[in-house]
C-alpha cells in the first residue's frame, strides 16, 4: 500500500472559529513528521450557535479520514455552563465516531497529568470570560493564585474582536507571562488557541523555573498521546514527558460531569 504523502501517522481535525488565523500555522510550524492538521471552519459567531454548528459539522468528518478531532475554540469550550462543557465533545464524537476533546478539556488533562494544584493564568479574554475561566479551573481542583486577562479588543478601534489578539508577537505573550506575580504557582497557563505561544514555552520554563502550559500545546500533546504515537514532542516543553490520565477515573472526568447546569 502506498504511504499517504501527509498524515501517515495522524490526521488531526480542528474545529475552528472563523476568526482564528493563528492555530493552523502555529501547529504546522512544529513540523511533526507524519502529522497533518485539517480544519473545519465555523461560520457562526454566537457561542451557543458555534457549539451547535460544531456538532452539525461533525457528520462530515468521516469523509476526511481523520484520527482525532478537537473543538479548538477555547473560550466557547468553557463559557457555556457545566452541562455544555461536559457534553460537547461527547456529542461531536457521537456524530463522527472518533476520539474528540475540547480545548478546555485538553488543558485540564494536561494540568492533571502534571499534578498541578496552584496556577497563574494569562489570557486575552474580557474580565467576564476571564472570571468564567477561573471558575472552571476552580471546579476542576485548581487554585488560581494570579491572573491577567488582557482584552486586546479594547486596545484598537478595529471592529474585529480578535484582529489585534492574533497579531501579537510571541515576545508580547512572553512578557505578559513573565510579568505575572506567579511566585506561589506550580505552573503558568496561557489560555487561548488564537494567541502565539509554542515558540516561547521552553524559554519561559527555563526563565521561570516551572512548567508553562498553553492551549495549543495541550491540544497537540493530548492528541498524540491519545493515539499512542512516539513522536518527539520536546518543542512542547516539560509537558512533552507527561502521559494523559485515564479518562474514566480522571479528576477531570469526575468534576466536569457533576453539579447542576449553570
Amino acid at each position: 500500500m502506498n504511504q499517504a504523502p501527509y498524515g501517515w501517522h495522524a490526521r488531526i481535525g480542528l474545529i475552528l472559529p472563523s476568526d482564528n488565523v493563528l492555530m493552523e500555522p502555529e501547529l504546522n510550524e512544529l513540523g511533526l513528521p507524519g502529522v497533518s492538521f485539517h480544519v473545519l471552519r465555523l461560520t457562526a459567531t454566537d457561542p451557543e450557535e458555534m457549539r451547535r454548528q460544531a456538532i452539525e459539522l461533525a457528520g462530515s468528518i468521516t469523509e476526511m479520514g481523520l484520527d482525532v478531532v478537537v473543538y479548538a475554540c477555547a473560550e466557547t469550550s468553557f463559557n457555556g455552563g457545566r452541562t455544555s462543557r461536559a457534553s460537547l465533545s461527547a456529542l461531536i464524537a457521537e456524530e463522527c465516531g472518533l476520539p474528540v476533546i475540547t480545548a478546555t478539556e485538553a488543558l485540564l488533562r494536561a494540568c492533571e497529568s502534571m499534578e498541578l494544584v496552584q496556577v497563574a493564568v494569562v489570557s486575552p479574554y474580557s474580565v467576564r470570560s476571564g472570571t468564567d475561566l477561573e471558575d472552571v479551573l476552580a471546579e476542576n481542583g485548581l487554585t488560581v493564585v494570579a491572573a491577567t486577562h488582557r482584552d486586546f479588543s479594547l486596545e484598537t478601534d478595529d471592529p474585529r474582536v480578535w484582529f489585534l489578539t492574533n497579531r501579537q508577537a510571541p515576545a508580547e505573550v512572553h512578557a505578559m507571562a513573565r510579568q505575572l506575580a506567579h511566585g506561589d504557582a506550580d505552573a503558568v497557563l496561557i489560555v487561548s488557541t488564537n494567541l502565539a505561544t509554542l515558540r516561547i514555552l521552553s524559554p519561559l520554563e527555563e526563565e521561570l523555573g516551572k512548567p508553562v502550559l498553553s492551549s495549543n500545546q495541550a491540544i497537540v500533546w493530548w492528541c498524540l498521546r491519545r493515539l499512542g504515537l512516539s513522536i518527539d514532542l520536546s518543542a512542547l516543553g516539560r509537558l512533552a514527558d507527561a502521559d494523559i490520565p485515564e479518562a474514566p477515573g480522571s479528576r477531570v472526568a469526575r468534576l466536569t460531569t457533576t453539579g447542576s447546569t449553570e
